[in-house]
């Protein structure tokens, strides 16, 4: 069947509709609707994809930090105040401190989010531009930058896999989306994608109550790290930081300040 549908060249709409009329046929009659097993099912892959994923980070950049107990306490509650207004409730998202000094923050899919100890030192005490900068991460996993760029590549064959495949087809599924998710994360979302996050981000650290005025500080923050040998900033490789991209975030903060007072 995979390769029949593969051959028939379905576009991606046509072909999730036939998926999800494939689903339904094969699912047993009871009250779970064939739209609902199919959100589980890309839950469920997504999460595993992001497990993969994090083992991968920890393994490349070092362990988990142990860092002093009211710091964690205070980074751990910015993180819980911007998850609180999150939409996605379908995933747990968790927050991993790595002890690299690259800068550098990233998110995997499923919920998996990443900020090193090398860039909360710059950061220092600024829970604004903190909050900002996990907000763009989580912004990225609401927006599912990551899956949708997966699902964009392996196209409907995949979710076939998981779905009629024996145990050695849905492992090298989850192997292929894993792979490719790193990849993704090395070489950094398009522009288009960081537009998004940094909007969406400035808006969930605005609606937990930090200024949105905090990813701009802390874009100036990089943009004079760069002209300084700092081990690793990685940060703009990944995110570039473009003068339109910064108007963009200040004019936005000033949008949001003015909304939020009125």
């Amino acid at each position: 069947m995979t390769a029949n549908l593969r051959r028939s060249g379905f576009p991606g709409q046509l072909g999730t509709a036939v998926l999800i009329a494939v689903v339904a046929v094969c699912l047993p009659a009871g009250p779970a609707s064939a739209q609902t097993f199919w959100d589980e099912l890309l839950t469920g892959f997504e999460v595993s994809v992001g497990q993969s994923v994090a083992a991968s980070i920890i393994e490349e950049y070092g362990p988990p930090a142990r860092l002093p107990p009211a710091r964690q306490r205070w980074i751990d509650g910015i993180f819980a105040d911007i998850v609180a207004h999150a939409g996605r409730k379908e995933i747990t998202y968790q927050l991993t401190v790595i002890r690299s000094d690259a800068v550098n923050a990233f998110a995997a899919p499923g919920g998996y989010v990443f900020v090193t100890t090398g860039l909360l030192s710059h950061i220092g005490d600024d829970a604004d531009a903190l909050a900002n900068v996990l907000g763009h991460e989580v912004a990225h996993i609401e927006h599912k930058h990551g899956m949708n760029a997966i699902t964009r590549q392996l196209g409907v064959s995949i979710v076939l896999d998981l779905v009629f495949g024996d145990a050695a087809r849905k492992e090298n599924a989850l192997y292929t989306a894993a792979r490719i998710a790193a990849e993704l994360m090395r070489l950094g979302w398009s522009r288009e994608q960081e537009h998004e996050s940094d909007d969406l981000g400035q808006r969930l650290a605005a609606k937990a109550g930090y200024d949105p005025m905090g990813m701009v500080r802390f874009f100036q923050l990089i943009q004079r790290l760069e002209g300084h040998e700092v081990p690793f900033l990685e940060f703009l490789r990944t995110h570039p930081l473009t003068s339109e991209r910064i108007s963009r975030a200040r004019n936005r903060a000033l949008e949001l300040s003015a909304s939020s007072s009125g």
